[in-house]
């Protein structure tokens, strides 16, 4: 009976996954981790992910294993980058090789079909506070399920469209936030 319970209780607590709807500032930067953040990773979530080292950089950049590696469609994939010397972390977006030759300057246009509203992300592709901008900007939108495309001078394209594509991004998101002490 016991058992039953505690299976029960487990089951309702991963079905309801607090972290999927948990909201996060765009506005609010966040780099500083801490000790208890980062073992949490390291112990935790890290084997989800390819390791680099960078030496001179005194920093390891983390890339999930499971982001979508498509170069008929533009994708952008959130890397962890966790500097040990300064305990300290940043999310960059990475371009696959469809969003390799796009103009440095990015524009996705976003647009919530139950609220009926949308809007634009622009991303000049600048300093780290830019990539976490947009990072959690995208994120915010994989979370209220917004229509994303990516503009261009032609057209609109079609942007995160599958579940595949949008799930490691918010994964890895969430586990930066939680890195960076934003989710707990």
């Amino acid at each position: 009976m016991k058992k039953r319970i505690f299976i029960s209780i487990c089951i309702c607590l991963f079905a309801c996954n607090p972290d999927r709807k948990t909201k996060v500032s765009a506005d609010e930067v966040h780099f500083t981790t801490s000790a208890s953040s980062v073992m949490f990773f390291k112990n935790v979530r890290q084997l989800y992910y390819e390791r680099q080292e960078n030496q001179a950089a005194k920093a390891i950049i983390y890339r999930i294993r499971e982001r979508v590696q498509d170069k008929n469609v533009p994708l952008l994939y959130p890397a962890i980058v966790y500097m040990w010397a300064q305990d300290e972390a940043s999310v960059i977006l990475e371009r696959n090789e469809w969003l390799a030759s796009s103009p440095d300057t990015l524009r996705f246009v976003w647009e919530d079909t139950a609220r009926r509203t949308s809007g634009t992300y622009v991303f000049p592709n600048g300093d780290r506070r830019t990539h976490y901008r947009l990072a959690a900007q995208l994120y915010h939108s994989i979370q209220e399920e917004h229509l994303l495309w990516l503009q261009t001078d032609s057209a609109n394209i079609p942007f995160f469209t599958k579940e595949r594509e949008r799930e490691p991004f918010r994964k890895t998101m969430i586990d930066y936030f939680r890195l960076v002490n934003v989710l707990r």
